[in-house]
């Protein structure tokens, strides 16, 4: 018996991944795909996304071309959308939007969707953060630009997305809305914000369930980007940095393109069965126990 399992170990061929996604190249060429890529079934799909000119959002936006979708990308930064544009190529329309402006937004939401021929998935990004003061102004500033876009984003789109065979939506949300990541002379409500988007989202998808439109919320845990939040944290209050990498058990925060790959499978019909979820990216950040 124990020459048969010796026999069965060395006939067992070597695993390959069973999961890749494109990797990320200078400029975004659709025909670049990594032998090993699962089809997510992207490819033809329209795609909008907010606060898409750098970080998390212009990732998602990068690896969806390279999936083989077509993305229409906003942001408030002119400049910063003109690199993002050159870097998405043709596959990709962006627009200076401020989302806090809903009229706005609708607009450009609408006008995409026409211009690209439909909307397949919509990524609300966009977002104050978490350096608001602790006032009525910083509470009214998250719930304008985190609740209220993201609202007016999906109203917008939806004519699109029930038109859509596979109509997602996904919301980036964050790990303050589930456990408590205190920030020096920060306000409490960016996390507040990103706790009710979950409980929205958990309530689109069983409502939108029946017309096959999915809903799920992507929340990451510290991201750095260098040019972001945690780019200037690290500059300006160091010991808290290090404080937040010790508390990550890898000794290192994510990268915007790890969470881009997570979120870019929920918003994918190969995550046809997955709605209603709160998927924590953080390596570990978090302590709970999710049952």
């Amino acid at each position: 018996m124990e020459a048969d399992r010796a026999a069965a170990v060395q006939r067992e061929p070597e695993r390959t991944p069973s999961l890749q996604f494109a990797h990320h190249v200078e400029r975004v060429d659709p025909t670049q795909r990594n032998r090993f890529t699962m089809d997510l079934g992207l490819s033809g799909r329209k795609a909008l996304i907010t606060g898409a000119s750098r970080g998390i959002g212009f990732e998602i936006a990068k690896t969806l071309i390279a999936e083989g979708a077509q993305v229409a990308i906003c942001a408030r930064n002119e400049e910063q959308l003109e690199v993002a544009s050159e870097a998405l190529g043709p596959q990709a329309s962006v627009a200076s939007v401020d989302v806090s402006d809903l009229e706005a937004l609708t607009e450009w939401a609408t006008k995409a969707g026409d211009g690209m021929g439909g909307i397949d998935i919509v990524v609300s990004n966009a977002s104050a953060l978490g350096g608001t003061p602790r006032s009525v102004d910083g509470w009214t500033k998250n719930f304008e630009v985190d609740v209220l876009s993201a609202v007016a984003l999906v109203d917008a789109a939806m004519p699109f997305l029930e038109a859509s065979d596979a109509g997602s939506i996904v919301q980036i949300g964050t790990i303050t809305a589930i456990e408590y990541h205190g920030y020096p002379g920060g306000g409490f409500s960016y996390g507040a914000m990103k706790a009710a988007l979950v409980n929205w989202i958990s309530a689109l998808s069983s409502e939108l369930s029946p017309v096959g439109i999915r809903a799920n919320t992507v929340s990451p845990g510290p991201c750095y980007i260098d040019d972001g939040s945690w780019g200037k944290i690290r500059r300006r209050m160091p010991e808290y940095y290090e404080e937040n990498v010790a508390h990550q058990p890898s000794g290192r925060f994510g990268e915007p393109d790890e969470i881009a790959r997570a979120a870019v499978f929920l918003a994918s019909p190969a995550a046809s069965w997955i709605t209603g979820v709160n998927l924590v990216v953080d390596g570990g950040f978090t302590r709970r126990h999710a049952f």
